[in-house]
């Protein structure tokens, strides 16, 4: 048996004993994987893990070396996972590259997918192995402190993904239909009720409905390249020949953290849990499942380049000049639909908003999705209902969505490149955890550990990632004041980074969440008790019976 799989089978979830008010009202297809079944338990058991109801049975492990039956029961999460790399963010970064490098940063989106398949994957069989997503795995590893200092990098990505999301489908729906800005952003709160109806009907149904989104992308994008009519040698050449063009490095370092977002690892360790490997899968069931999940992720993140390749075609073919010097107008998500209806005539726009629109509105509904992950794998179930948790994760990011629409509209192009500065920024506090996680003994059996080829791969990656931010401080530095800034900022950056990397992973996965433990300092335990038996408080944890309040551990 792998680590954290069904320690308490008499906590099993049992659709057949149970009716939907033990799942709180509008789970729909996510429950509370337990039952409280003492009164006195309450206030702890809302502070439990929130978990996904496996839902799509798999089956038995078959002899098979491929099946397609097989794949089909097991794509999903993949193609959720990389609505990410296909968000606003993404196209506003690749119009940008397009439009001041032409065909030279090809090589570098190429690059980008393939380092964020990596890491999906390793962050997808945390998941499937241990039985816990990436941000429970975090908690139950490190201590409160690093834990909330690793949230907020995490929610800051997310604040910053989520503004190009919500303000990308109100410039969609200004293009369309004259909507203010402002009004664009107020509708997109919409998304959140959408979502929660679609997700009553279960997770298929929420897959096939970004399918569709991710079509109508496709679509309206590929047919704008074949519009441009590109030169094939001159892509096949971006994509081959290594080259940052001068003066293009904030692009570059913008589109590596528009691709790999550090959310979407959040994201993708949990949605595996949606399929059913069995209450005790076998060594043999674990591999078929990372077997399969590997190819649909790989498959998922192939469209996703394409699409991204397309846009950055689109933008060579009809704005990059080579021969432009000085200060260049880079065009941003709003004016992009001028740029292409004068080239490509009037058509091309509705085309760009239409593809815009699918992907601020699937974009969205997965940040919401991961949003209440990485909350509630931090610190818990904190919230009994599930429309408390949908609003408290979406108004966190509307908030500031609606305050960017309002008050810096003018700048917003500006602004964007910036987010997908933050996303780089943030992205190696994800991809650390994620290796040294991989890389644990505690944490993952011997047959599932990282071969030590690919651990130095993966080192090699994370420091790839954090060359470039370093290069991207560096650049930013033209006088006194801006070297002390950046030279503080960097260097806190840079230490802290450092001390992450050295600190050993202290996995316990009996490590609960209790009321009001992740905002308590930690403290020493024999001398808490002897304060406790002092001060008579015996109510705490300890005398409630772990299987009353711990949710069943299971695939």
């Amino acid at each position: 048996m792998v680590p954290h799989e069904a320690h308490h089978e008499d906590l099993l979830l049992n659709d057949d004993r149970m009716s939907m008010s033990d799942f709180g009202e509008g789970m729909g297809s996510y429950g509370f994987q337990h039952k409280r079944r003492h009164d006195n338990t309450e206030s702890t058991t809302f502070f439990c893990d929130l978990d996904i109801k496996p839902e799509v049975d798999t089956g038995t492990v078959t002899d098979e070396w491929f099946s397609f039956k097989k794949l089909w029961k097991y794509a999903g999460p993949g193609l959720l996972m990389s609505i990410a790399y296909l968000d606003p963010g993404n196209l506003e970064s690749d119009l940008q590259s397009g439009a001041v490098a032409g065909y030279s940063l090809l090589w570098l989106l190429f690059w980008a997918h393939v380092i964020g398949l990596i890491f999906q994957l390793l962050s997808a069989r945390l998941g499937i192995i241990t039985g816990s997503h990436l941000a429970q795995l975090i908690r139950q590893s490190y201590s409160t402190r690093m834990s909330v200092i690793l949230w907020a990098f995490a929610q800051a990505a997310i604040i910053g993904a989520d503004i190009m999301e919500i303000v990308g489908t109100a410039v969609a729906l200004n293009i369309l239909f004259g909507l203010p800005l402002w009004a664009g952003v107020i509708m997109t709160a919409m998304d959140t009720l959408t979502f929660m109806m679609i997700q009553r009907y279960g997770m298929r149904k929420i897959e096939a409905f970004f399918m569709v989104l991710i079509t109508v992308m496709t679509v309206c994008f590929w047919v704008e390249l074949i519009q441009s009519k590109p030169d094939v040698k001159e892509i096949m050449k971006g994509m081959i020949v290594p080259k940052i063009p001068l003066h293009t490095e904030l692009q570059a370092v913008g589109m590596l953290g528009a691709i790999v977002m550090p959310h979407n690892m959040f994201l993708h360790s949990a949605l595996v849990k949606s399929r059913d490997l069995g209450p005790d899968p076998s060594v043999r069931k674990l591999k078929e499942a990372n077997f399969y999940f590997g190819i649909e992720s790989a498959l998922a993140l192939l469209l996703s380049f394409f699409v991204n390749l397309a846009i950055v075609v689109v933008f060579a073919k009809v704005f990059f000049d080579p021969e432009q010097v000085g200060n260049i107008v880079i065009p941003g998500l709003g004016q992009a639909e001028a740029v292409l209806s004068k080239t490509l005539g009037p058509a091309a726009k509705y085309l760009w908003a239409g593809g815009l629109l699918a992907a601020g509105q699937s974009s969205t509904m997965t940040g919401t999705l991961a949003g209440q992950y990485v909350c509630e794998g931090f610190f818990g179930m904190i919230f009994k209902k599930e429309w408390h948790r949908m609003a408290a994760t979406r108004g966190i990011s509307l908030v500031p969505g609606i305050l960017v629409a309002i008050f810096a509209v003018d700048h917003f192009d500006t602004m964007g490149e910036m987010l997908n500065v933050l996303q780089s920024i943030c992205l190696p506090t994800v991809l650390i955890p994620i290796m040294k996680l991989s890389w644990s003994s505690d944490v993952v059996p011997a047959e599932f550990r990282l071969s030590t080829p690919i651990h130095a791969i993966c080192i090699t990656l994370v420091c790839v990632v954090i060359g470039f931010d370093v290069f991207l401080f560096v650049r930013h530095i033209n006088d006194l004041t801006s070297f002390i800034l950046i030279g503080l900022f960097s260097s806190a950056w840079i230490i802290f980074l450092i001390w992450l990397t050295w600190l050993p992973v202290d996995y316990d996965p009996e490590k609960k969440v209790v009321a009001g433990e992740w905002s308590r300092l930690p403290v020493d335990e024999h001398n808490q008790e002897a304060e406790d038996s002092e001060s008579g408080n015996t109510h705490r944890q300890s005398h409630i019976p772990l299987e009353d309040v711990r949710p069943a551990d299971h695939i």
